[in-house]
């Protein structure tokens, strides 16, 4: 496998991953620092803008698979009109394995993009479901009477997440954090 389809391979693996631990049985107050540490965090944000141009060379990839994989079929339709007899056992083992390798690969890059496009969801889901929990945590306790909760609901973090989403904007330093070079 070459280079490029090796670290499209590592980060397949790595979705997996992820996959799976965003799946663990996890409770929702556990979750809501997670999700908003990975909402507002600037080091995510760039990972994220690096990781959407990543994705933008795995479609290419994708789309390169494509057309090495239809190319094959069409010199293969052409072989099959060739009297029987005359062809190579060679030949036909090379077919077999550009065939092999040209499949494995558009079904790697396929994966990888349909679980790019699963995390994106999921992520979407539970970031919208926090935010509907503490919409309703505040609506019990507009509702309710016993002071202990409206106080709790008042030092909640309620503020919507989608208002803090850090975007891709430099971040001012402390003076004393800045090196003269």
């Amino acid at each position: 496998m070459t280079l490029y389809y090796t670290i499209v391979f590592a980060i397949l693996i790595a979705e997996i991953f992820t996959f799976f631990l965003l799946m663990l049985p996890i409770s929702t107050r556990w979750k809501k620092p997670v999700f908003r540490w990975l909402a507002t965090s600037p080091t995510i944000a760039h990972a994220s803008y690096i990781l959407k141009i990543v994705f933008g060379f795995i479609f290419v990839l994708f789309i390169d698979s494509v057309n090495t994989l239809r190319a094959f079929y069409e010199v293969v339709h052409e072989e099959e009109n060739v009297t029987p007899g005359t062809s190579d056992f060679r030949a036909q083992v090379n077919q077999a394995a550009k065939k092999f390798y040209a499949q494995r690969n558009l079904y790697l890059t396929g994966f990888t993009m349909l679980l790019l496009l699963i995390l994106n969801t999921i992520k979407t889901m539970t970031l919208e479901y926090i935010r509907l929990e503490d919409e309703c945590l505040e609506l019990r306790a507009a509702l309710s009477n016993d002071p202990d909760v409206k106080r709790a609901v008042r030092e909640m973090d309620t503020e919507p997440i989608k208002d803090r989403v850090t975007k891709l904007e430099p971040v001012e330093q402390p003076e004393e954090n800045r090196k003269d070079i």
